[in-house]
């Protein structure tokens, strides 16, 4: 059997725990494909693993990397609409560190001629989770108040993109100074640097009577603060945790607002919710995608080797947007 290169990380730790090794290529299903991977996107849950602290739910791949762009080289005798020498860009269940991916082929969308690999690598884990948190679970429609943590992250960035391109009217908190003047360039009304303001009052001054929907990326910490921000029917959609442990919340606030507090991820999914997710990203932002309508914020391009790079940025939160590896 041929071998491939892996990023692998031989025990729980640090990003110097990663390291390179050859495993066998693994070998399409009749409902998969096999893709020679060109790109790798970098995710929060990749740092995660890496450090021991992410459940891998039952049948995911071992292999960090939940997301790549690549050629398709090799069919199963299921597969439909997918030929040999198609650029894709996949959502993986795991094995995007390596030089072939394995993936079920409604989990792939075909990308224009005009993309390189970077860019296909650069969209559909951000994309697929933005829309299912904002549209799928918290139902944003224009006019409504979101407020986006986290608005320099991959997703943060993105879900931005998609508030503004339905007319949602837009709160994000950002930690850097540079991030926020970023954010108000791309015409962000209300940007706040959670380090130098309280954001909960920050919100309350500009909409005394509170919001309606929050996309949250740091779960304990602020979930106090959230309820009580939250309008009638407020939602709120769990996509991360930066912080851990529990705490205590107003529930009949919860409860006479009538509010709803969903979590999401997207790696537990079965097989055919998947393919449901990434069929609304291809009918919903494809389009938009390829006519450069809507535009992913990429910060840095990394060669795989230097995949402890990449995740030392992540983990610093240096990176305005996707981090990418390019073998």
């Amino acid at each position: 059997m041929p071998l491939m290169k892996i990023c692998h990380a031989s025990e729980a730790g640090g990003p110097e725990k990663l390291g390179f090794i050859s495993i066998q290529r693994p070998q399409p299903q009749p409902d998969e494909i096999l893709i020679r991977v060109g790109a790798i996107g970098v995710n929060r849950l990749d740092a995660m693993q890496r450090s021991g602290i992410y459940p891998l739910p039952a049948g995911a791949n071992p292999v960090l990397g939940v997301e790549c762009g690549g050629e398709v080289i090799e069919v199963g005798g299921a597969v439909t609409g997918i030929s040999v020498g198609m650029r894709v860009a996949a959502l993986l269940t795991g094995g995007g560190y390596a030089e072939f991916a394995v993936v079920h082929w409604r989990h792939v969308v075909v990308v224009p001629k005009d993309w390189d690999d970077v860019r296909a690598a650069s969209v559909i884990e951000t994309f697929c989770t933005a829309h299912e948190t904002l549209f799928e679970l918290s139902k944003l429609s224009a006019g409504e108040r979101v407020l986006i943590h986290a608005g320099g992250s991959a997703v943060g960035s993105v879900a931005i993109r998609m508030a503004q391109h339905v007319k949602a009217e837009i709160i994000t908190t950002v930690g850097r100074e540079e991030k926020a003047q970023r954010l108000r360039d791309w015409g962000v009304p209300h940007v706040l640097n959670y380090r130098t303001v309280d954001f909960g009052q920050a919100v309350r001054d500009i909409y005394p009577d509170g919001i309606d929907v929050i996309e949250d990326f740091v779960g304990p910490a602020y979930l106090a603060r959230h309820i009580a921000l939250l309008r009638w029917r407020g939602r709120l959609a769990f996509v991360g945790l930066l912080s851990s442990g529990n705490v205590d919340f107003d529930v009949m606030a919860a409860l006479t607002k009538m509010l709803q507090l969903r979590g999401f991820t997207l790696r537990p999914h079965s097989v055919d919710e998947k393919a449901d997710v990434v069929e609304r990203f291809r009918k919903n932002w494809m389009p938009l995608l390829a006519k450069r309508k809507i535009e992913p914020a990429i910060h840095a391009v990394l060669p795989f080797e230097q995949a402890a790079d990449a995740h030392r940025m992540l983990e610093a939160a240096d990176n305005f947007g996707k981090i990418i590896l390019k073998i």
